[in-house]
């Protein structure tokens, strides 16, 4: 159904296809196609995966910006360069995605001094908020929960419980005491499997039991099919939401994560899944999840319930409101 609001132009590095503040651009994009003019733009070249979605590479020499309309900045990682003199934007906003706040206040001055305009800010956690110290709107990744909600939450018996997470393949998105962790957990019995975990090489390659695969491997919810339980813990950085977490919870799968994270204030310890603050919680809270098999599926449907409360239809429905305002 045409509409007649102004194009909704949304900018991202669209470099990396395992990048979560990219991710969730395209989804936002084909769920407004018919609602609001949109169109996705990347300050670097686009990797081929998302050149196919209609993502255009910005080249300000060659006159091919964003122009006019709404502008959302997809992050403070996102670079401001001459494209941006040339965008001259009805409304700027600006996603807050990666918890540093000094890029954040630089970004501000730079998008306030350019375009004329205050943008407005739309944290992904209250954390965040709170740790800026600035107004601005709670809109957390959007997140489509589909192909996660086909997982079935009873599962087949694996032939060892099987413990498991995804995120990128770089050090610093896992915990320094990660290692230490899934050597314990395999010496106990239990199969790890980290996917987006080769960059654990040099401490985990060849212990029987630890399987390390490079990001995207596999179909992310058909990984989460062979796992009985996800653990998370950020690495050097707190995790200013961590999509990957909801997506297990949607998946049926309960999980246990450390309780620094932007996703710890939507869950609820004990009821849609486990935080923890020590490497001996953690492993008590996966043991106890291994053996207790109706405590796993009970914390399973919980999580899938509150995944749907904040991902569902209906929150994503309140969700596109904003870009479907003025």
């Amino acid at each position: 159904m045409a509409t007649s609001l102004s194009p909704l132009h949304l900018v991202g590095n669209f470099s990396n296809t395992f990048t979560g503040a990219e991710r969730e651009l395209p989804d936002l994009a084909d769920l407004l196609k018919d609602r609001r003019p949109t169109r996705m733009w990347s300050v670097l070249p686009p990797h081929p995966s998302y050149a196919r979605l209609g993502v255009l590479p910005i080249k300000p020499f060659g006159g091919q910006v964003p122009r006019g309309g709404m502008l959302l900045i997809g992050g403070v990682h996102v670079g401001l360069d001459l494209w941006l003199k040339q965008a001259q934007p009805e409304r700027v906003a600006l996603r807050y995605n990666l918890g540093q706040h000094e890029r954040l206040y630089a970004m501000i001055d730079a998008l306030r001094d350019v375009t004329g305009l205050e943008p407005e800010l739309l944290f992904v956690s209250q954390a965040l908020r709170l740790g800026a110290g600035l107004p601005g709107t709670i809109e957390r990744s959007l997140i489509r929960l589909e192909p996660y909600l086909q997982n079935p939450i009873e599962r087949a018996p694996h032939p060892r419980f099987t413990i498991g997470r995804v995120s990128r393949d770089t050090p610093e998105k896992h915990h320094k005491d990660d290692p230490a962790l899934y050597r314990m957990l395999a010496a106990r019995g239990y199969q790890v499997r980290i996917m987006g975990g080769t960059c654990l090489a040099p401490q985990l390659a060849g212990v029987p039991g630890v399987e390390l695969l490079p990001a995207g491997a596999e179909e992310v919810p058909a990984f989460y099919q062979t796992l009985d339980a996800m653990f998370y813990r950020p690495g050097i950085f707190n995790e200013p939401y961590g999509r990957v977490v909801f997506e297990a919870m949607a998946s049926g799968l309960p999980v246990v994560a450390s309780a620094v994270g932007g996703y710890a204030e939507c869950m609820d310890d004990g009821v849609n899944g486990f935080l923890v603050r020590s490497q001996e919680q953690a492993i008590e809270r996966l043991e106890m999840l291994a053996n207790n098999k109706g405590l796993s599926a009970y914390i399973g449907r919980a999580a899938r319930q509150r995944a749907i409360q904040l991902h569902g239809s209906l929150a994503i429905e309140a969700q596109l409101q904003y870009f479907l305002s003025y």
